[in-house]
C-alpha cells in the first residue's frame, strides 16, 4: 500500500520533545548494552567460544549492511513515532522470550539467544532512521545540530551506566532478572516515544505491490547518488572504514602499553566522559565553522592520533590522544549526521540513512578478522601506522568535492 503524508501546520513542544527524545534514547541505549553485555557474558560462559560471541557483533552489521537499506524503505512508508514504538516493544518481547527459553528449554538456550540476537538487530535497525525522519519535524531544522550532540551526550552516559548495571545485575539477579531489567527499560522508551508531540498527518493509503517497494528502494538510491556532497562523505565513511581498528586498542594497550584489565577500564571511561562533555557543546561550535573546514580537519586530526597511537608507549600519553580522537570524531559524526537529515527531504530520509549506513559498513565484518589475523602476525604498531596514513588520504575527500566545499553551514 502507498502512503502519501501531508504535513499541517501544529504547534510543536520543543522542550518537552527534546526532554522526551533524549531520554528515550538513554533508556534504549541502557537497556541495549545491559543486553548486549549479558548475552555475550552468557554465550561465552556457557559455550567457552570466543568465534560465538564475536559473531554477535558481527551480526550487527551483517544486518545493517544488507537489511538496512530495505528497512529504510519500511520507515518512509509508515509514521516514524510508531515505528519506533513498535521497535522498543519487539526489543521488550525479546527479553521475555529468552526468560521463557531459560526456564523451558535452557539446553537450547544458546540458539534461542542468536537467534533473538538477529531479531534484536533488526529491530534495532529502525530506531536510527526513524528518529532521523522525525528530527525536523520535532525541533526544526535549525535546531537538529545541537539536539544531536545532546542525544549523542545522553547515550554515551546511558551506555556506560547499563554496562556498569549489567554486570551487577548479573551477580546479584542473575540472567533472568536482567533480561527483565531490559524489557521494562525498553517499555519505558516506547512510553516516552508515545509523549512526543509531531505536526499533524493526513494519511492517504493506496494499492501497493512488491515492484513498487522495489521501485521505492530505487528512489532512495538515485537520491543519494544525486546529492554529490552527500555520496562523496559516504565514499569517505566507506573508505575510511576499510581500515576499521577500534577493536585493536584493547590489543595495543595491553602489548605495548602494558596496561592492564583496570587501566584498560580507565581507559574506556575516560572516552565516555570526553564524549559526554563533547556531546554538550559540539553541536553549536559546529553549525559556526564550514562543514568541509570540521570534515577534513576532524579525519586528518584522528588519523594523526591513529598514528601517534602506534608510536606511544606511555599510558598517559594514549589517554590523552584517545580524548583528542574521541572529540574531533564526534564533530565529524555531528556533522555528517546533520547534513543527512537537512539536505535529505523528509519523504526519502529514512532509505537514505539506512543506505548511507550500509554502504558504510560494507567492508568491516571482513577487514576486522584480516585486522585481526594481522595483529597476530606482525607487530601490531604497523597497522596503527598503515590504518592512520589511510584514513589521513581519505581526508581529502571532502576537499575534492565541489558540492561539500559549497556547504555553508550545517
Amino acid at each position: 500500500m502507498e502512503v502519501q503524508i501531508k504535513q499541517e501546520k501544529a504547534f510543536v513542544p520543543i522542550k518537552k520533545n527534546i526532554s522526551l527524545l533524549v531520554s528515550s534514547s538513554a533508556l534504549s541505549n541502557m537497556a541495549d548494552a545491559i543486553y548486549t553485555l549479558c548475552v555475550s557474558w552468557y554465550v561465552l560462559d556457557r559455550t567457552g567460544s570466543a568465534f560465538l560471541t564475536s559473531a554477535i557483533a558481527a551480526i550487527t552489521f551483517i544486518i545493517n549492511v544488507f537489511a538496512g537499506p530495505f528497512i529504510g524503505v519500511l520507515v518512509d512508508r509508515t509514521n516514524p513515532k510508531s515505528a519506533m514504538q513498535k521497535a522498543y516493544i519487539a526489543m521488550a518481547i525479546i527479553g521475555v522470550v529468552l526468560i521463557i527459553s531459560y526456564l523451558l528449554w535452557n539446553d537450547y538456550m544458546v540458539v534461542s539467544v542468536m537467534l533473538m540476537v538477529v531479531i534484536n538487530d533488526v529491530a534495532q535497525s529502525f530506531i536510527f532512521p526513524s528518529r532521523n525522519r522525525m528530527l525536523p519535524g520535532l525541533f526544526g531544522n535549525d535546531r537538529v545540530a545541537v539536539v544531536s550532540g545532546y542525544l549523542t551526550s545522553a547515550s554515551n552516559t546511558a551506555t556506560l551506566m547499563g554496562n556498569a548495571m549489567a554486570g551487577l545485575l548479573l551477580s546479584f539477579i542473575g540472567f533472568i532478572g536482567v533480561m527483565l531489567t531490559h524489557s521494562v527499560f525498553f517499555l519505558l522508551a516506547a512510553l516516552l516515544v508515545s509523549w512526543l508531540t509531531l505536526p499533524n498527518y493526513e494519511i492517504k493509503k493506496k494499492d501497493r505491490t512488491k515492484e513498487q517497494y522495489w521501485k521505492e528502494f530505487i528512489e532512495g538510491v538515485k537520491v543519494l547518488r544525486g546529492h554529490r556532497a552527500l555520496l562523496a562523505l559516504t565514499c569517505m565513511n566507506l573508505g575510511t572504514n576499510i581500515v576499521s581498528i577500534g577493536y585493536l586498542y584493547m590489543v595495543l594497550l595491553k602489548t605495548q602499553y602494558g596496561a592492564n584489565a583496570s587501566q584498560y577500564g580507565i581507559f574506556e571511561a575516560i572516552g565516555v566522559a570526553v564524549s559526554i562533555i563533547t556531546g554538550l557543546f559540539v553541536g553549536k561550535l559546529a553549525k559556526k565553522i564550514k562543514p568541509v573546514i570540521l570534515l577534513t580537519l576532524s579525519q586528518f586530526i584522528s588519523a594523526g592520533c591513529m598514528i601517534l597511537f602506534g608510536a606511544g608507549h606511555h599510558l598517559l600519553f594514549a589517554f590523552i590522544l584517545f580524548s583528542i580522537q574521541i572529540i574531533f570524531g564526534m564533530f565529524q559524526s555531528i556533522v555528517f549526521g546533520t547534513l543527512l537529515i537537512t539536505l535529505v527531504p523528509s519523504e526519502f530520509r529514512a532509505r537514505v540513512d539506512s543506505l548511507v549506513i550500509s554502504i558504510s559498513a560494507f567492508m568491516m565484518p571482513l577487514t576486522i578478522l584480516i585486522g585481526g589475523y594481522l595483529a597476530d602476525h606482525i607487530p601490531i604498531r604497523y597497522i596503527f601506522y598503515v590504518a592512520g596514513a589511510w584514513v589521513m588520504l581519505m581526508g581529502f575527500a571532502p576537499l575534492l568535492s565541489k558540492e561539500v566545499r559549497q556547504l555553508e553551514r550545517i
